[in-house]
């Protein structure tokens, strides 16, 4: 789907790092968690101190509006879950294969916390890493239960150094792989996935860059390429063949498991070099051999995530870099999540990062951002960035945009919706709607609105958003700075399609003023409604006034008139048992006056 987000409300106003711009209601907004050294998570192998830091990791999520986090589960061939496929993670406890002592499965754990609070969970899989740091030391790891499996690629700089994430890791050593190659590792890599699809209660499954080593292959899958040719000559179309295989393989798999899962890859951020113009870089296309815009094109995956971790100008310029992926996604129907590199904040001027989470904004089908790494963003502060986008990119909530190819049936809307007021708050209140269609989606979030008195509701404004509440909480909502404010509660299924949002009375009417200075018709309440409702208004001066109520047609269902016999606050109670669900027009009018409202019969 080809979208375009325009700005809602135009802010011109200077911060520290250029003009603000306006956030959309929609945007992916995600950092990576990395479990490889331990790099994010987790810092401990005690049970308990591991559990209190992924529940401080989803609390700063939630706290500065990121809707998501990535999470890594298979470093090396290895588990941060319980599996009977490959071993626990050295990581994770200290020894590989060992399990959690006391036991618990953090995935499932970190599943549970992440969707308590609104966050989605991806589950990020490593696929051929095999043999790395202590992973791969014991007898159920497919290092050693499968050595017929393994490919050695020299003696060469670790590619983990590439992108200083651990200076530990600059030592020379062989890189490891599982053979991509191989279709018996293709089945394997594809059963992983499958299982934590199956058993897990995840949002997507998400895979990074390590393909083919980024050092180089030179001749080291020859055997393999003559064994399993299928049909080619070339081995290097064999070699991206090899990755699109499993590509395409996992699309097919979650579909069938689950079509609800999102399906993300995040590739290196170059594609070929040369393209487009201007840019130089190694070249993903023929050196990793991933083809990050033929998984576009065919439609296997969701989004993709480009990693364009360098600054506008030069050869690698994020300037033409992004808008070119993001015009393939657009072209392809599918979203665009730009992989930022928020570890490099520190080595660039204050104004890189706000600039490019700007022309991600400008720019069609680039709908959000994935940081890397947690540590950097949102768990630190580099050059005031956090600060920034708390304040000024992230100062309104955000959902995950609709992938209307999945689905785009939006859940029901909420019913019984009810305000009341107690101890100087506003509490609002509702149930989940009836599900009427077998193919409707029961509710995931709630959203609550609130906007002044006297304008109309957007619900694509995202400042118009006070609270996302996740359908597993209780579903109410309370506010103590209510006066002069409307409220409305709208629904969305887990792929953000939303219901029709259900209007509340005006939440000031315990403060109007029984001296009145202006006209003000007030929202009815309850509205929607069944069988009646109340229509309050008030008058300034001695008026004769004319309520009509008239249907979708502009039939008139009924007419009112009131002689004014003072001013002040005046109500009357439409009765509309004999009605049909539907939508009337309530107006008012008097000799100064004139105002209509919608009003939504449901029986």
């Amino acid at each position: 789907m080809k979208r375009i987000y325009f700005c809602l409300l135009l802010f011109v106003f200077l911060v520290s790092e250029g003009l603000f711009a306006a956030a959309p209601k929609e945007e992916f907004r995600a950092a990576w968690v990395s479990t490889v050294y331990r790099i994010d998570w987790p810092g401990s192998s005690a049970v308990t101190t591991q559990k209190n830091q992924m529940i401080n990791i989803l609390n700063k999520l939630q706290s500065k509006n990121f809707n998501a986090m990535v999470f890594q589960i298979r470093p090396a061939c290895d588990a941060f879950y319980a599996s009977e496929i490959e071993p626990w993670s050295n990581w994770l406890t200290g020894s590989e294969g060992v399990a959690p002592n006391p036991f618990y499965d953090p995935l499932d754990f970190a599943v549970a916390e992440a969707h308590k609070r609104g966050l989605e969970l991806h589950a990020w899989f490593n696929p051929y890493r095999a043999k790395y740091g202590s992973a791969g030391s014991t007898a159920g790891h497919v290092f050693n239960s499968h050595p017929e499996w393994i490919l050695t690629i020299g003696s060469k700089e670790n590619d983990f150094a590439l992108w200083r994430m651990d200076e530990s890791a600059n030592e020379k050593a062989p890189a490891y792989i599982l053979d991509p190659g191989k279709a018996a590792v293709r089945d394997y890599l594809v059963g992983v996935i499958a299982d934590v699809a199956a058993r897990y209660d995840i949002d997507g499954v998400h895979m990074d860059d390590y393909f083919y080593p980024y050092s180089g292959i030179q001749n080291e899958d020859a055997a393999t390429f003559a064994e399993e040719p299928r049909g080619f000559s070339n081995i290097h179309d064999w070699r991206r063949d090899n990755i699109n295989l499993l590509i395409a393989a996992i699309h097919d798999t979650l579909l069938a498991i689950n079509p609800k899962i999102k399906f993300g890859m995040s590739p290196f951020g170059i594609w070929k070099n040369g393209v487009p113009a201007g840019i130089i870089g190694l070249d993903a296309y023929n050196v990793i051999y991933c083809d990050g815009v033929k998984w576009l094109n065919e439609r296997w995956v969701d989004y993709l995530t480009p990693q364009l971790y360098w600054p506008f100008s030069g050869g690698q310029d994020y300037g033409k870099l992004m808008p070119w992926w993001a015009g393939i996604a657009a072209n392809s129907e599918r979203h665009l999540y730009v992989g930022q590199a928020a570890y490099r904040i520190t080595d660039w001027t204050n104004s890189e990062m706000p600039r490019q989470i700007r022309l991600n904004r400008e720019t069609e089908a680039a709908l959000g951002s994935i940081y890397f790494s947690y540590k950097n963003i949102p768990g630190a502060n580099p050059r005031g960035f956090l600060d920034s986008l708390q304040n000024n990119y992230y100062q309104y909530p955000a959902v995950p945009p609709r992938m209307l190819w999945k689905d785009s049936i939006a859940a029901p809307e909420p019913r019984n919706l009810q305000i009341s007021y107690e101890n100087s708050a506003l509490e609002l209140t509702w149930e989940a709607g009836t599900i009427s269609k077998s193919e409707e989606d029961s509710a995931w979030r709630y959203i609550i609105y609130k906007w002044p008195n006297g304008d109309t509701l957007d619900t694509n404004n995202p400042q118009w958003i006070a609270a996302v509440i996740p359908a597993s909480s209780p579903q109410s909502f309370t506010d103590s700075d209510y006066h002069g404010y409307q409220y409305a509660v709208a629904a969305q299924d887990r792929l953000s399609n939303e219901s029709l949002a259900i209007e509340t009375g005006p939440a000031s009417i315990p403060a109007i003023s029984l001296n009145p200075q202006s006209w003000q018709l007030f929202p009815a309440y309850p509205n929607p409604f069944n069988p009646q409702t109340t229509i309050r208004y008030q008058a300034p001066s001695l008026e004769k006034i004319t309520f009509t109520i008239c249907d979708l047609r502009g039939r008139e269902i009924l007419r009112k008139e009131i002689e004014a016999s003072q001013s002040g606050i005046g109500a009357f109670i439409w009765n509309a048992q004999n009605q049909s669900t539907g939508i009337y027009f309530v107006t008012l009018k008097s000799a100064s006056f004139h105002a209509s409202q919608k009003l939504l019969l449901v029986k």
